[in-house]
């Protein structure tokens, strides 16, 4: 995730509780702490998108990323439902924050893409209106683990678009035939390749950022929260598998002896475009950017640690959102549901380059021949999604310093030990 996106996400996780009123396109009829919830008549058949109909007059505003991709499928939803969409471009690790203040004063999105971690710390605010009309639909297209994570409390919020993790980017023309298979693999051909004098180096990572390092955490048995993800109670960030993965992760400094202040994504990215570094980790949404460089970028998954383990990765979920402020809920459905059907996630695919959350979708004649999906496919099936309770804000606040901390040195049990002891006075004090 680029530099600003995880600020983004991780600021909104941090905010996201002290968020009392909803917003959305325009304020209901209720008082803006009390949104309106609408009430769509259910479908009775496979054939519910042609018998919800649109509001009359309606008209929607739609946030999202604005590309050749938002912008077809919004023509698309025009001509098949007459229905004017305006597209405003705001990042999907934006909308949350600009819903909570613009949604009250009428000025918000109708529908919106935000990322399914941002659903927990926010549900309460009744930003979301449910996906009641369309959800049995979408139970039966989307992949578990993202219907999952768009769920909250058994209610079903969101009409999940794609899944979102990191993958290892190569340059084949420096990693040539090296064997990967394993870690200790993976440190030969670094130490065989760095020039730390001349910024070469056979692996460059971020190595305070929490998206790549949970991996190895989780790996050998750490876990956010029990229960999948849903026991704020239970925590699993100090236990033997955690302190496995951090003793794993500070290993890695034997081929990247650098301070960690100086491993950020604006270096890395720089040094791969100019490609002085071999190996790096870097979300899938980057993809279409680094196979535009001169040379061959190929991905491969995630090597074994020590004992054969594989790492663990988290994946998130961008999905599309219904505003609990739209005027429009029926016509806001309709294009939220429409943009989750295969054909536009095919199209997502075909423009974007990502994994769509459509169940099978990689098994597409359009997708079997892409090398790169089908590896970030595997990868994504040993990942986890972020929990999606509101809790989950404390993981990012107390953990991600202690990746620096133990970089640096500091004694992994104790400091683990802390920063849990830390987010569990936070859950406490929460309450």
């Amino acid at each position: 995730m680029c530099m600003k996106r995880r600020t983004g996400l991780i600021s909104l996780l941090m905010v996201g509780m002290l968020a009392l009123t909803a917003c959305g396109s325009s304020s209901p009829a209720a008082s803006p702490s009390s949104p309106a919830v609408s009430e769509s008549p259910q479908p009775s058949s496979d054939t519910a998108m042609d018998e919800l109909q649109p509001e009359p007059g309606a008209e929607l505003v739609y946030w999202d990323k604005k590309d050749a991709f938002s912008e077809y499928a919004v023509k698309e939803f025009e001509k098949k439902y007459n229905v004017k969409v305006k597209l405003e471009e705001v990042m999907f690790w934006e909308t949350v924050g600009r819903l909570i203040t613009d949604g009250p004063a009428g000025t918000g999105a109708d529908v919106f893409v935000a990322g399914a971690d941002q659903l927990g710390p926010n549900v309460n605010s009744g930003l979301f209106l449910p996906n009641d009309y369309f959800g049995e639909e979408t139970a039966k297209i989307s992949v578990e683990s993202a219907l999952d994570a768009v769920t909250v409390d058994g209610i079903l919020y969101g009409y999940p678009r794609n899944i979102e993790s990191f993958m290892m980017y190569v340059n084949k023309d420096i990693v040539k035939d090296a064997k990967l298979d394993t870690w200790d693999d993976l440190k030969a051909f670094a130490k065989k390749y760095n020039d730390i004098p001349n910024n070469k180096y056979g692996l460059f990572y971020e190595t305070n950022n929490l998206l790549y390092n949970y991996s190895f955490m989780a790996g050998y048995g750490a876990y956010i929260f029990g229960n999948h993800g849903t026991d704020k109670n239970d925590i699993g960030l100090n236990n033997e598998g955690a302190v496995k993965g951090m003793e794993f992760y500070r290993s890695l400094k034997e081929i990247l002896p650098v301070p960690s202040s100086d491993l950020t994504e604006d270096v890395k990215v720089s040094l791969f475009e100019q490609g002085k570094v071999g190996i790096i980790l870097d979300g899938i949404w980057n993809l279409g950017r680094y196979k535009s460089l001169p040379f061959e970028v190929g991905i491969i998954e995630m090597p074994k640690m020590p004992g054969g383990i594989d790492p663990k990765p988290y994946a998130s979920v961008p999905a599309y959102f219904v505003s609990a402020y739209s005027k429009y809920p029926n016509a806001s459905k309709l294009f939220a549901h429409f943009m989750t059907t295969k054909e536009m996630q095919v199209k997502n695919y075909e423009m974007r380059g990502v994994l769509p959350a459509y169940a099978g979708i990689e098994n597409d004649e359009k997708l079997k021949s892409d090398d790169i999906i089908q590896v970030f496919a595997k990868h994504v099936a040993k990942a986890e999604m972020l929990p999606v309770i509101p809790e989950v804000q404390y993981f990012f606040q107390n953990i991600t310093p202690v990746l620096e901390q133990i970089w640096n040195g500091a004694d992994i049990k104790s400091t683990l030990d802390k920063a849990v002891a830390d987010m569990k006075a936070n859950i406490a004090a929460a309450k």
